[in-house]
């Protein structure tokens, strides 16, 4: 497989939080749930989105190795925190224009400012802890 998701996958591939599936001509939503760790519903959203196209054999989902690698790539962004709407913009882009080129700086920019965002969380949940402990010092005097 070659094309802009396979290059993001190659790129995101230190990111993952799961190993490569075997490799199969197809898979059930039941072993790409279990394999992604994430649940039959949210696999279910992401169709409901646009963000996938699963073929179907009457009410059974199967899904090829490319919608494998792209599900892979958006469990990833999903657990990086970048939004739905984002990575749909993202994918409909690379699928537009065959390159994963023009979205990288989007992408870049989509998630230094997550880090941002990660980073007041955090300073504010530090303020949060010591105002705690200074209210349990308060409580035990």
């Amino acid at each position: 497989m070659t094309g802009p998701v396979t290059e993001l996958r190659r790129l995101l591939r230190e990111t993952m939080t799961f190993h490569d599936l075997p490799d199969a001509d197809s898979y059930s939503i039941r072993e790409l749930s279990e394999f992604l760790n994430v649940s039959l519903r949210t696999l279910r959203f992401y169709e409901q989105s646009g963000l996938l196209k699963p073929t179907r054999q009457g009410s059974r989902r199967l899904y090829s190795p490319e919608d494998a690698e792209r599900l892979s790539v958006i469990v990833t962004l999903r657990e990086l925190e970048v939004s739905v709407p984002a990575i749909k913009r993202l994918l409909h882009s690379m699928d537009q224009t065959g390159s994963l080129r023009d979205v990288r700086p989007e992408l870049t920019q989509i998630l230094a400012a997550l880090e941002s965002d990660n980073s007041a969380r955090i300073d504010e949940l530090t303020r949060i802890n010591s105002r705690l402990g200074d209210a349990r010092k308060a409580l035990t005097s």
